[in-house]
């Protein structure tokens, strides 16, 4: 039977507290969204019933973006803050390494090499879909605060303004639902080294030999080099 001292900490409660308020808000941003956008369908029509008719449903709407808004806005805050979350932070930053991987990664997956990147602490597709995702949250934030007062924003702006707001966040939503939603469930859930899923977000834990084989460098950081 495996003991604790065989685990690894990747992340601590409030960061998994925040990834869950991350992942949830998304969720119900984009299938609200979404059931709007393709309102004429059977299945969309389904879903607004299901979320209390068309004005019932933006109200769950707004209610999933303030809790978007309030998660981001305190994980800027403990980037300013926590030591913890600012080399979280530190990490998260694409190097000059992150390149080269991702080229190696790209032929890797193409059968062009056998040798696979080594990892830090986060490899490149995580890192990648973490900028990605507050890029996207950032665009939609702006883009749906804008629309969520339009009556006062066409004070200021031309109204060919709003309506290309809705297009830009119709399709900012859609992409960042399948760049996000997919691909990261294909890597956290689908991933045939987790499958069914991988519990690190919810312990907030991964094994030693995990560490070891997705992070060999912050492996050999951890135990190698303090071995020494």
């Amino acid at each position: 039977m495996s003991s604790l001292a065989d685990y690894v900490e990747r992340f601590t409660l409030p960061e998994r507290i925040t990834h869950i308020l991350l992942f949830s808000s998304l969720i119900v941003l984009s299938l609200t969204g979404l059931t709007l956008k393709y309102h004429e369908s059977a299945i969309a029509q389904w879903f607004i019933r299901l979320e209390g008719g068309v004005l019932f449903r933006g109200k769950i709407h707004r209610l999933a973006a303030i809790v978007l808004m309030l998660t981001c806005a305190y994980h800027v805050l403990s980037i300013m803050f926590s030591r913890r979350t600012h080399e979280f932070f530190q990490d998260m930053l694409i190097t000059r390494k992150d390149f080269r991987d991702f080229g190696q990664l790209m032929r890797y997956n193409l059968g062009l090499t056998k040798s696979f990147p080594q990892f830090g602490r986060f490899s490149v597709v995580e890192k990648f879909q973490y900028w990605a995702a507050g890029v996207f949250t950032v665009l939609l934030t702006i883009s749906g605060v804008v629309l969520w007062f339009e009556t006062l924003f066409m004070m200021v702006f031309p109204k060919w303004v709003i309506d290309l707001t809705h297009v830009l966040h119709s399709f900012e939503a859609t992409v960042g639902f399948l760049v996000l939603v997919v691909w990261h469930l294909y890597n956290v859930h689908l991933n045939p080294q987790v499958f069914p899923m991988s519990k690190a977000w919810l312990t907030g834990r991964i094994s030693r030999e995990d560490l070891r084989r997705d992070h060999p460098l912050e492996y050999k950081r951890l135990y190698e080099d303090a071995d020494r």
